[in-house]
């Protein structure tokens, strides 16, 4: 029988043979047509890299790197590149998961093979102009026997083995430039010989993008060769016109065990809007629904975009992926099994105080009443949030709501405290911690931190992706103030979930909006409760600040205020030994970072151990904790600590920070009451999330700049401990003692709304790179000839390679994106829209800022380099932009750049160094700057950026003094506490305006009369604030 593949066996006999091979194995064993599949895409990628002078090779050289390489992308014909991804993605599906492999997946694959070979013979071969327009016909593929299982195992380690791809870059390597040109020229001539008859070959586009759909059905568990899934005819449709019989064919059905529709799903072609078929799938709902008496679930896709529509409980929303069956089946059993949440009990053996009783029922009316599935809590450190969400995951449960809750925190600390929270109140469900067990099965409520979850989204099992968007009903989010932004935020718009978010002190800054992020008002929380309430109704303590002003931690020390010993040592510690020069002062900032001054921790400790509250009738300092502002600087004050109070043995104080691998285990001895340590120095381990009831002193040895974690350190001492003075003799306040002018900071009017997260070096790397190519953006074909000589760019890059360039690492960075990465299918549709190199020629200033605010912080593919080596580069970029923009800090980026060559040119027996020694002296001298551009820069960049790894790291020298320090006068103030983010006049004129709507309710219409309240009155007018009012 003839192939589809026979016009490639005169020219190709080798892909001929084994794309032969993959076509016989299509139906008799899809799995292992897939294999052969991919391995004949290897072949031919291999093929055209030896050929093809102008593709170059990639540092890495896997098949993957090969094909995500931009020249070689740039080579393709539009369209092709998705079929290479696709065939690379489900080969290698077959090769090492065992996910199922159909019939249709191998006949889809054989197909992409088609079109790529035909593609490579049309432009490559001799005569490819004549090659004509073929079909694929699936009539040629032939019944063959499954290959013999050694013949499989040949495949897997010839597709695991790498020796091709190596001798093709050693090849390349071996090429001279002589040879490169006649084939370069061989090259030229023969794609012009085959680009002289147009190319009219249908490569099926549109194919390959309903794919991307079905591979999406795959990851959620989905057989779409299953019967009845695809084409399914339905009766009933609309009569749009005569002629029209009322048939219709979904897309896609998904069904039930029981033969019933879960789900349909409308699949729209990628250049149109996934919201046109969004009426077109409602009807095909509808017709289901009348024949099946089961409404299913409505999903619309373009490939790029999906949204999920349950059209009996909420609007339309988009989703990252389709659901598994499991997921759909919760929906649908929920339609008419869940409980009213309104009159669902709340479990008071969890939570018994009224404002956690108040925060349940804002949430629940919040998803019930209002049908929106965000929610955020404000409460104070210490009234019980964690205790709140438990009570609410069992009240939720129990009215069949959510099944599965995901329960999210920045640190293990704070995960352990709420595994054993949930243990402890909620026995009836299975708790699971992901950071140390991977075997989800059964397990009710995850606990996990962003990042675990983070990589594992992305984990598959036989049956798809195991952390499917549909997995998780709930998803609670632990001191969301913390990590709930950037790239973190991508968690919660993954997983179709309720969000419950728990803080607090909410942020409400630029690109840490948390109420733009649970899609709240402004400064206008779901339920608040502040630390000023918490103390009033007498569910936390109040603090007293005792202010402690050293003079070295607010004003540092001057050599002439020295004594003349003091002097001495300054001189012996402090001179340089170079030049000699000697500094007449060290600021406030160099204390307890790199200098470390004996008698300022000497009169801290004392202080605390004379001022401090003391238990056991005063004979012991309370639990105490000392927020350090290193490591070294928590050593410091142990070891003062040990050589002051040596009869405590060297147990009463521990450093409780990161550096220890048994830190949980000494945080737990400090947790009990009665245990050892008692005194904790912490380095930002205790700041936030640690519960000890016992805490009666904090001690700021550090500055803070967020109010947020201020207030969040001020909470390790808010929580009530009856009887710890003694039988009858609470707990009733604690003290803060502010050694660095924290207090002081924060009565100031400081504006932390401009406070933004520190990006990643490749984000910002990116972003630069962009500017400058905006900035060298050649003149545009219009302007004259004598207007390009005198425009700027003209003069620094006279030629257009460095523009060229940049562009071309641009491409790079988002044509490597991984697509299957959730991050990245999220920002598909601009993914694939830059990928193609063309694209970024005319680029648009809503282009460029479309690529800085959405993908320049996006994960790629790209090997991994030497963060050093991208700092160079990041340096060169704003010395290159300093040039174009005359900006005044060209002297200073120019200076940084000659340092780092200074000192490459004190290792001349680096061989690599030797290489460029030469070069590296002359652009030192000035005269080499004199009229320097952006294109110089760019000499220097690329010959020095992997030689600066050589240069030694120059580390502060600790440095140990014994200067007498001055301690001022130790004053009892009121600590700066404010709340951020939450605006509490907003939250009380919302409460009124909603009082003024309802005048005539019979209780407010009293109050207003002031006529005197019944039980009952009072029931209903608790029953409207805490359930209406939100």
């Amino acid at each position: 029988m003839d192939s589809n593949f026979s016009f490639l066996r005169d020219q190709f006999p080798t892909i001929y043979d084994h794309a032969s091979q993959a076509e016989g194995l299509v139906f008799s064993n899809p799995r292992a047509s897939c294999f052969y599949t991919r391995f004949v895409l290897e072949q031919m990628v291999c093929w055209l890299y030896e050929n093809d002078p102008y593709l170059q090779p990639p540092r890495e050289s896997n098949l993957g790197a090969l094909i995500h390489e931009q020249t070689f992308k740039d080579n393709l014909k539009p369209g092709l590149f998705g079929k290479i991804r696709t065939i690379h993605r489900i080969g290698n599906n077959a090769a090492h998961h065992t996910s199922p492999i159909s019939e249709r997946d191998s006949l889809h694959l054989i197909e992409e093979l088609f079109h790529l070979t035909y593609w490579l013979v049309r432009y490559y071969g001799q005569n490819g102009r004549k090659l004509g327009d073929i079909s694929f016909d699936r009539q040629k593929i032939p019944p063959a026997a499954p290959p013999a299982p050694k013949q499989l195992q040949d495949l897997e380690k010839r597709l695991s083995q790498s020796d091709a791809l190596r001798q093709l870059a050693e090849a390349k390597q071996r090429q001279t430039e002589a040879e490169l040109a006649a084939a370069r020229a061989e090259r030229d001539a023969l794609l012009a010989q085959n680009r002289t008859i147009a190319d009219r070959h249908d490569y099926n586009e549109a194919d390959t993008r309903r794919y991307l759909i079905d591979v999406l059905l795959q990851e959620a568990g989905w057989d779409t060769k299953a019967a009845n899934v695809t084409e399914f005819e339905l009766q009933g449709m609309p009569i749009q016109k005569p002629g029209d019989t009322g048939r219709g064919f979904a897309d896609y059905v998904l069904w039930g065990d029981d033969g019933k529709p879960l789900a349909v799903v409308e699949a729209k072609r990628s250049s149109k809007s996934a919201d046109s078929g969004q009426q077109q799938a409602k009807l095909y709902a509808d017709s289901l629904e009348k024949n099946y008496n089961q409404r299913p679930v409505i999903f619309y896709s373009n490939g790029y975009e999906t949204y999920l529509w349950d059209d009996l409980t909420y609007p339309p929303r988009p989703v990252l992926g389709f659901l598994r069956k499991t997921a759909l089946e919760r929906l649908i059993f929920r339609r008419s099994h869940r409980k009213r949440l309104r009159d669902t009990a709340i479990n008071e053996d969890i939570v018994g105080r009224p404002y956690q009783k108040e925060a349940i029922r804002r949430i629940t009316e919040t998803f019930e009443e209002k049908c929106a599935r965000k929610s955020l809590l404000v409460m104070a450190t210490g009234t019980g949030k964690t205790r709140t969400a438990i009570a609410l995951v069992e009240l939720l449960k129990s009215a069949n709501w959510v099944n599965r809750v995901l329960f999210l925190a920045d640190r293990n600390a704070l995960l352990k405290q709420a595994y054993r929270a949930f243990q402890r109140h909620l026995p009836s469900v299975t708790v699971l911690h992901l950071t140390r067990s991977k075997d989800v099965t059964g397990a009710n409520v995850i606990f996990s931190t962003y990042q675990t979850m983070l990589n594992a989204i992305d984990r598959m099992d036989a049956e798809g992706r195991i952390f499917g968007v549909g997995y998780f009903d709930l998803v609670i989010v632990d001191e969301a103030h913390r990590s709930i932004y950037q790239k973190y935020g991508e968690i919660f718009d993954y997983f179709d979930a309720l969000l419950v978010g728990l803080t607090a002190t909410p942020r409400s800054e630029i690109d840490r909006d948390t109420y733009r992020i649970f899609q709240l008002p402004q400064g206008v929380p779901t339920f608040a409760y502040e630390l000023n309430d918490a103390v009033r109704d007498g569910h936390l303590v109040p603090s007293k600040g005792v202010t402690v002003p050293f003079k070295f931690l607010r004003t540092g020390v001057k050599y002439s205020e020295l004594t003349p010993e003091e002097q001495l040592d300054y001189e012996e510690k402090f001179r340089d030994e170079e030049s000699g020069e000697l500094p007449q002062a060290i600021n406030a900032a160099a204390f307890n970072d790199w200098l470390f001054n004996i008698d300022t921790v000497d009169q801290a400790l004392e202080l605390l151990m004379q001022r401090g509250l003391k238990v056991n009738s005063g004979d012991r300092l309370g639990k105490t904790i000392i927020f350090a502002r290193n490591h070294r600087h928590a050593q410091c004050i142990c070891d003062r600590f040990n050589s002051n109070y040596p009869h405590y043995k060297g147990h009463f104080a521990k450093i409780i920070d990161s550096h220890d691998n048994y830190a949980q285990s000494l945080l737990d001895d400090f947790s009990e009451a009665n245990k050892e340590p008692i005194l904790a120095v912490s380095v930002d381990m205790l700041d936030t999330g640690v519960d000890v009831p016992e805490v009666v002193n904090l001690v700021f040895f550090k500055p803070v700049f967020s109010r947020v974690k201020f207030n969040q350190m001020i909470g390790r001492g808010t929580r009530l401990c009856q009887d710890l003075f003694g039988p009858g003799n609470h707990k009733t306040e604690f003290l803060v003692f502010d050694l660095c002018g924290n207090f002081e900071y924060f009565e100031q009017d400081i504006d932390e709304t401009s406070q933004k997260i520190r990006e990643s070096l490749t984000s910002r790397l990116v972003k630069h790179r962009l500017e400058l190519a905006n900035r060298l953006a050649p003149s545009k074909p219009s302007a004259t000839p004598r207007a390009r000589e005198q425009s700027s760019t003209y003069k620094v890059d006279r030629s257009g390679d460095l523009y060229r360039s940049l562009l071309d690492a641009l491409h790079q960075h988002i044509a490597t994106m991984p697509r299957d990465n959730f991050l990245v299918r999220r920002r598909l549709p601009q993914v694939e829209t830059f990928s193609q190199r063309q694209r970024w020629n005319n680029l648009s200033q809503e282009d460029a800022a479309t690529i800085a605010d959405s993908l320049a912080g996006l994960p790629n593919s790209l090997p991994n380099e030497d963060p050093l080596a991208k700092e160079f580069d990041l340096l060169c970029v704003k010395l290159q932009l300093a040039i174009l923009k005359a900006d005044r800090s060209y002297e200073r980026l120019r200076d940084k750049v000659r340092d780092i060559l200074g000192q490459l040119e004190t290792k001349p027996d680096i061989p690599m160094i030797k290489g460029q020694l030469a070069f590296i002296r002359e652009v030192q001298d000035e005269s080499w700057w004199t009229g320097a551009t952006p294109s110089m820069v760019e000499g220097i960049r690329v010959r020095v950026r992997d030689l600066v790894k050589f240069i030694d790291r120059q580390k502060q020298q600790i440095v140990i003094t014994d200067f007498v320090d001055e301690m001022g006068e130790v004053q009892i103030v009121d600590i700066p506490t404010h709340q951020t983010g939450f605006s509490r006049e907003q939250y009380r004129r919302k409460v009124e305006a909603y009082i003024r709507q309802h005048q005539d309710h019979l209780a407010i219409a009293k109050l207003r009369r002031n006529i005197p309240l019944t039980d009952r009155d009072l029931s209903a007018l608790e029953e409207m604030l805490w359930h209406r009012t939100s």
